[in-house]
């Protein structure tokens, strides 16, 4: 974002009165009222800004999120379905772009005055994936050719990198790169580009917003072909069909398909049957990686994004090895040029060992799996729980989150069931008790115990959204289900015959917390919800959360003693 760009530039037109509805003004700044956005950047810019530092942990780095931020919201207010959820949305907004900047590697790498980079050759440094660094790199090269007297060598490799850049405008009409040119290079503020191409605010920003993303899309089609190109140079096969992974065969209705609701580990389980370790089953894929143990809540709403976010677990990724086998791991990253040729890279790699990859957000926000590859049509043969079919390979990282994530075999890996029971247990025990509170772009997330609390207190204080509450409950109750009948498994293992009355213990508590979810998800079946707002129901609930959570606290005590013994 440009220093010099300042909040007048967004905030436009008179103020309204802070008595106005908020819901009234985002349907109104929705349907394209720019006084109506400038209030509630005015309600609303100090917590943005608050939420920047935050994460930032610098001013002005700060500002310039936020200023980015509230940017993207006046460009995509249109697509806020819920406009009680507008805060939420903010913040994810701003969370998001945060992650963006820090992820280019600290507060000032791209806020280097233009001056100081004309004295130095800037082209090794330029983040190719980032649109705002090549222009900022196209300026540096101008100012340097203004009055440098480099060497004819430095100047030829100069020029042919800039004339490798500008190809990249070739997807602009000239009515967008004059805009984008004005903006960046003139350094003109929206209104003066307003007045000089006589067009609304709001257009500029809408045409900003539409070229960046243009010239990220032809960065994405420029790196696919290249990749494409060494394949082919390597004489590697053009395309490759697996036989159809073996979940999501029973359809309910005309869409959705029967299947594991955390569809991570179901799509693990699916991937390992192509592997030596085809014979483990779903309640112990679910279990040996943390899965079936784990409980997270989003304070205040609980959110539908708190089981989502089970998979970005760093101890779900250490865990993944108790299957038996090395893994790669992307979680949720920006859909940037390089790691989306890395995702089509390494489908090519595993499909062409006979093993299929798991990819977030093919269709939908879950988890599905790629099982075959076509270079010539370049698309991918995937599906997931609601979809199966074919996804172009420029669509990767363009789906409903915008975000990336990958889970792919790298090698096997055998380990000690020993080594393996004792590495779940001690993540179980240190997430169950964990008081830790983390931030995620929906709220704050809850884990463990304390994640029953958080739960119950959304009952008292009837702030539960039934959609929401009924997904947690369907999912956490198939999880302890899991981890039931796991335990169940491990008393007939001849290994543990020793530990038989603990594990029977352990059993049992989990067999008690699995049934009070299980009669929860009943009170609100998924998805229609039931009525988490009744007296009676609210009474139900926080009966059935409070026996959850005692037994879950006494198969607490068991499993650590159990991991003494291990351990001993």
């Amino acid at each position: 974002m440009r220093s010099g760009m300042t909040m007048k530039e967004i905030v436009i037109g008179a103020s309204l009165h802070k008595e106005d509805n908020e819901s009234e003004l985002i349907e109104r700044a929705k349907s394209g009222d720019q006084d109506a956005f400038s209030e509630l950047v005015r309600r609303h810019r100090a917590k943005a800004h608050n939420w920047a530092y935050g994460l930032a942990q610098d001013s002005y780095l700060a500002e310039d999120i936020v200023q980015e931020a509230l940017m993207k919201a006046f460009v995509h207010l249109g697509t806020l379905v819920d406009v009680t959820r507008f805060l939420p949305w903010l913040h994810r907004i701003v969370r998001n772009q945060a992650m963006m900047k820090l992820r280019r590697g600290g507060p000032y790498r791209h806020e280097q005055p233009f001056t100081s980079l004309a004295r130095r050759s800037y082209s090794d440094q330029v983040d190719w994936e980032d649109v705002e660094s090549i222009m900022t790199y196209m300026m540096s090269v101008r100012l340097q050719e203004e009055g440098s007297t480099s060497n004819p060598e430095e100047q030829i490799v100069r020029q042919e990198t800039m004339e490798t850049i500008l190809n990249l405008f070739t997807c602009l009409k000239p009515r967008e790169r004059g805009i984008f040119e004005a903006y960046f290079f003139r350094q003109l503020s929206p209104q003066e580009i307003a007045a000089l191409f006589d067009m609304t605010m709001s257009s500029v920003y809408k045409s900003i917003a539409r070229t960046r993303q243009k010239l990220q899309d032809e960065r994405i089609r420029v790196y696919i072909q290249e990749h494409l190109t060494r394949r082919r140079d390597e004489k590697a096969s053009s395309s490759k069909m697996l036989e159809r992974p073996n979940i999501y065969t029973q359809r309910i209705g005309d869409s959705h398909f029967l299947g594991a609701r955390p569809s991570v580990t179901y799509c693990l389980w699916g991937m390992l049957q192509y592997t030596d370790q085809k014979n483990l089953s779903l309640a112990e894929v679910n279990a040996l990686t943390g899965q079936a143990f784990s409980l997270h809540i989003i304070k205040e709403t609980v959110h539908i994004g708190g089981p989502f976010t089970l998979a970005g677990e760093p101890s779900f990724h250490q865990l993944l090895t108790n299957l038996g086998h090395e893994f790669k791991v992307l979680t949720y990253l920006p859909a940037q040029p390089n790691t989306i040729t890395d995702v089509i890279q390494t489908v090519h790699r595993s499909i062409d060992r006979g093993i299929p990859v798991i990819v977030w957000d093919l269709f939908h926000a879950e988890y599905g799996m790629v099982y075959g590859y076509d270079d010539h049509e370049q698309k991918l043969t995937a599906l997931d729980k609601l979809q199966e079919g074919e996804v172009p390979y420029e669509q990767i990282g363009k789906g409903k989150t915008s975000e990336i994530g990958l889970i792919a075999f790298q090698k096997d890996r055998p380990i000690d069931r020993k080594m393996a029971l004792l590495r779940l247990l001690d993540a179980i025990l240190e997430q169950g008790y964990t008081e830790e509170l983390r931030s995620s772009g929906d709220g704050e997330l809850v884990r463990g115990l304390a994640a029953f609390d958080a739960w119950m207190e959304a009952f008292r204080g009837d702030r539960i959204v039934p959609f929401f509450n009924a997904y947690n409950a369907a999912v956490y109750a198939e999880l302890r289900g899991f981890a039931r009948d796991f335990l169940y498994g491990l008393l007939n293992e001849t290994d543990f015959e020793q530990d038989r009355e603990l594990l029977e213990s352990a059993w049992t508590c989990y067999k008690l917390t699995a049934h009070a979810l299980n009669e929860l998800s009943i009170l609100f079946p998924f998805p229609m919800g039931g009525d988490p707002k009744s007296e009676q129901s609210v009474e139900k609930a926080i009966s059935l959360l409070q026996q959850a959570k005692e037994a879950e606290q006494d198969g607490f005590i068991v499993l650590a003693k159990w991991r003494d013994r291990l351990k001993g």
